[in-house]
């Protein structure tokens, strides 16, 4: 079966308690109004809304034999990514993030690698990605396992094959940053990032420093995600600043990671840098409306509807 995208990278559950203002002194218990288990990871969640939006996806990776792995195993079938290549660990447990968000939709992080930290290139099934349409690597911060020359091998061998290549960053909590992305980068079509991340791997502080940044190693498009101003998505002969639609904000968290899967359906299917991006733009609205980050997106018909309303 040929894909349009496969992913490998960050897979995990996201408990998420909400909202979350402030912490109980310890030894004290505190009430909250939202305590739930979503889907999480740059991987699984791009995946998940990219056959949402009515893509064929696959993820490849790691999950432990629990009950997390049972959880992610469930939603990502059910949405119809495939995971017949997601092996399960019984001497390794899933990825894992708690997840706190305040009353205005910010979020900190307490995240366990799992077996996301364990995953190597080596185990990337090169004769199943070199049939996909696209490749994307979701959370060098979270997957160290993937990160250096490793990474930068495979994705050479799938653009020498005509795959489209992808990534995108995370925050990273080890403090390395650039290295971690510097083998990948000049074999890569297509880079995303928020301006936070960014910020860090690249050194740089405005948005459009770090667009040319990572143009400069090759990529033909980048997008950088800016949160409550929109993102900007910029290729050789095109750059556009989309402001982020006016909504309710209830939750950010995945976000961004659904709105690379926007993106990327837009790249996949030929519809150009603008369209993609406001497809994108428009997945990312549609998701913070909601808690956890692959529920929100129904249909493309629906996406496209609201993306048609405007920002």
């Amino acid at each position: 079966m040929q894909f349009e995208l496969i992913t490998v990278g960050c897979a995990c559950a996201d408990v998420i308690a909400r909202p979350v203002d402030q912490y109980p002194e310890p030894g004290h218990l505190q009430l909250l109004p939202e305590l739930e288990i979503h889907l999480g990871g740059l991987a699984a969640v791009t995946a998940t809304v990219f056959a949402q939006l009515g893509g064929k996806s696959a993820l490849i990776g790691k999950l432990g034999a629990d009950g997390f792995g049972d959880y992610i195993v469930g939603v990502l079938g059910h949405a119809g990514v495939d995971t017949a290549h997601v092996r399960r660990e019984k001497s390794e447990h899933t990825s894992a993030t708690i997840v706190l968000v305040t009353s205005q939709g910010e979020r900190t992080f307490l995240h366990h690698l799992g077996t996301n930290g364990t995953t190597v290139p080596g185990e990337i099934d090169m004769a199943l990605a070199k049939q996909a349409k696209a490749f994307h690597w979701g959370g060098p911060g979270v997957t160290p396992g993937l990160t250096g020359e490793g990474m930068g091998k495979v994705f050479q061998e799938l653009r020498e094959a005509g795959v489209m290549t992808s990534m995108d960053t995370c925050f990273d909590g080890s403090g390395t940053w650039f290295p971690l992305i510097e083998g990948a980068l000049p074999h890569l079509d297509v880079v995303m990032s928020s301006l936070h991340e960014a910020r860090y791997y690249t050194g740089k502080q405005e948005p459009r420093d770090i667009v040319r940044f990572f143009r400069s190693f090759g990529a033909r498009s980048v997008m950088l995600k800016l949160g409550g101003d929109g993102m900007i998505v910029e290729d050789a002969e095109e750059s556009h600043h989309l402001k982020a639609h006016k909504v309710n904000v209830v939750d950010t968290t995945g976000a961004g990671d659904a709105s690379c899967a926007g993106f990327l359906y837009g790249l996949v299917n030929g519809w150009g840098l603008h369209r993609s991006g406001q497809l994108a733009n428009a997945v990312g609205g549609l998701t913070v409306q909601h808690m956890g980050g692959a529920e929100a997106i129904t249909s493309l018909e629906d996406t496209i509807a609201f993306m048609e309303r405007g920002a």
